[in-house]
């Protein structure tokens, strides 16, 4: 009979029906979610604690806004472990407990987690920031994010996102001092796309769109993008004191520039950086390769060289103009920059089929 108690009190507590949580309180031993789940302040998960949410549940958050700056303060703070496994029919939902806009709710918050924190089939909407991290791990899969203030943001972190959908955020992906492998989803509508700081990131087979200021930012970092479509941003790729390889993508219909590099070091080989508003290229004492790829059709220039040191390009597809020069500016336009020098134009335009589109995307 002890032993059945024992057993009895060890188990994780499961939560059937409407659950509430009212102001500052903690899940001291393994917990599991199913139903409504209402929190009316802030959740800590403890460490070595497990909360587990299962399939069709839906997570609410009231508002509280103690300082007035529109940002709302109520959250689930994690220090143990976040296991939000929903399933494509039934996913997991975190939302306003109302009528919801960015901001309303605070944030799924890992701090100092380093567990295998994971979200599949989730939808995250309404929050300031919808996940954050600082000091954690965590695996994001099969989710979507939209109408927060910060879809992602993270620092000192570890973190996977797969077949994702980030749309309509104020801002989409940003974070510092972290290692980030994001791939087959999709980041549109934000103000920035994917923004970061003195990171490691692999971007594969992503779309990202539509964004105001530019697609991706890297400042900084180090950069591996392959089978990327980078469209229709304002700049589509800025690399800043950062280290770029950069292969297969597509950069086109940007309105500015579809990469601009300053002070960076990239292999940029084998990418369609085409019609784009202002220049395919924009480049300022940078340093790399740049073959293989197809440069037509730019707005003004194919190629800028902004810098004072020369650039020299290998052999690309320039368009059907037997005039590469009219193509580029440098020093014979600016005396006050470096010149461009590049090797005989390939003989015709290379094959470089778009990459996929994520799935969700395409239907």
């Amino acid at each position: 009979m002890r032993l059945l108690l024992l057993l009895l009190l060890l188990a994780p507590v499961t939560a059937w029906a409407e659950t509430v949580y009212r102001g500052e309180q903690t899940l001291w031993q393994d917990t599991v979610w199913e139903g409504e789940i209402l929190i009316d302040g802030i959740l800590t998960v403890a460490p070595e604690v497990r909360l587990e949410i299962r399939p069709g549940s839906v997570i609410r958050f009231t508002r509280n806004d103690t300082n007035g700056d529109g940002i709302g303060e109520h959250e689930l703070f994690v220090q143990g472990e976040l296991l939000a496994l929903g399933t494509a029919e039934a996913p997991i939902r975190f939302t306003a407990a109302g009528d919801g806009f960015p901001g309303f709710w605070g944030a799924i918050n890992m701090m100092a987690s380093e567990n295998d924190n994971r979200l599949e089939h989730c939808l995250v909407e309404f929050a300031y920031r919808g996940f954050h991290a600082h000091f954690g791990r965590g695996k994001v899969r099969d989710s979507v994010f939209r109408h927060n203030r910060r879809a992602f943001q993270f620092q000192e972190s570890t973190v996977s996102i797969e077949r994702c959908r980030i749309v309509d955020n104020f801002n989409g992906i940003q974070f510092r001092d972290s290692t980030v492998r994001m791939v087959e989803s999709t980041v549109r509508g934000g103000n920035w796309g994917v923004r970061c700081v003195y990171s490691d990131i692999e971007l594969v087979n992503n779309l990202i769109e539509g964004n105001l200021a530019n697609g991706v930012s890297l400042r900084d970092s180090d950069l591996v993008a392959r089978g990327n479509t980078i469209t229709r941003n304002r700049r589509g790729l800025y690399l800043q004191r950062s280290r770029g390889e950069i292969d297969g993508n597509w950069l086109q219909g940007n309105a500015e520039h579809g990469t601009f590099f300053e002070e960076s070091d990239i292999n940029l080989v084998g990418n369609r950086i085409a019609g784009n508003g202002r220049a395919g290229i924009r480049w300022i004492e940078s340093g790399g390769t740049i073959v293989g790829n197809d440069l037509s059709d730019n707005g003004e220039y194919a190629v800028i060289n902004d810098g004072s040191d020369e650039m020299s390009i290998g052999r690309n597809w320039w368009g059907k103009s037997s005039r590469v020069a009219g193509l580029v500016r440098d020093q014979s336009d600016r005396a006050d920059v470096g010149p461009v020098r590049w090797d005989a134009p390939l003989p015709q335009e290379p094959d470089l089929p778009q990459p996929p589109i994520p799935k969700k995307d395409r239907e």
